[in-house]
């Protein structure tokens, strides 16, 4: 028995289960092309993910790949402890932290690992980022967390974001960008997005207002919602 009919069960699964992962595939190398245009990663950086539905696999963005272009057939099928399981390339460096994120969270199907600029300049500034705006605020409402420093491609990383993960949908690493999930690809890319968009409000606001606005007590009385937050 080889790797594919051990994951997707023998015969007819393993046939299912090829339309299904070329179907991920499309969407992984047009959600890279969608954030390398938004500038959320340049040259072969950042990594996405999803997760191959009912099975306990997952495909990445191989390492040394360019998001912008990524075709579907350089994917690599990685298990949830982060073994290659086929792919003719290396697995992302990344793959440890896409792998615990997933065995963290059962409900999550993608992965997104960006360097958005002025969400990293966050990070290695040590700072969370705020959500300023109502829409940001009902996305993630306790703002998104910074991750202290380890080795990117580490078990150290990888044990960290899963731990951090678990209860929220955004982390920023620090001096090494952000990660979002999703329930589906495009989620985990708008969320990508959406925190580099709030980063970018919240310096502008630190420039043109006090520190009492940037102040995420003071969100939730404005935003009455503290009823709705842990």
């Amino acid at each position: 028995m080889n790797d594919l009919d051990r994951i997707f069960g023998e015969g007819g699964s393993t046939k299912i289960n090829a339309k299904t992962i070329e179907d991920i595939g499309k969407r992984l190398s047009k959600a890279g092309k969608r954030l390398h245009e938004q500038g959320l990663v340049i040259g072969s950086s950042g990594n996405i993910s999803a997760r191959i539905p009912g099975t306990e696999t997952f495909l990445i963005k191989p390492s040394g790949a360019r998001m912008e272009f990524l075709k579907p057939e350089e994917l690599v099928l990685v298990d949830l402890q982060g073994k290659k399981v086929r792919g003719e390339l290396d697995v992302s460096l990344e793959t440890p932290m896409h792998a615990a994120t997933y065995r963290a969270r059962r409900d999550v199907q993608a992965v997104v690992h960006t360097h958005p600029p002025t969400a990293t300049a966050f990070g290695i500034a040590k700072t969370e980022v705020l959500p300023l705006q109502i829409e940001m605020f009902m996305r993630f409402p306790n703002g998104v967390p910074v991750v202290p420093f380890e080795a990117p491609g580490s078990k150290a990383l990888a044990e960290t974001v899963q731990k951090k993960i678990a209860s929220c949908d955004a982390l920023i690493l620090e001096n090494h960008g952000i990660i979002t999930v999703g329930s589906t690809i495009e989620a985990a890319c708008d969320l990508s997005e959406m925190v580099e968009e709030a980063a970018k409000i919240q310096f502008l606001v630190t420039i043109l207002a006090s520190k009492d606005t940037v102040n995420l007590e003071k969100l939730k009385q404005k935003f009455k919602t503290e009823s709705n937050i842990e």
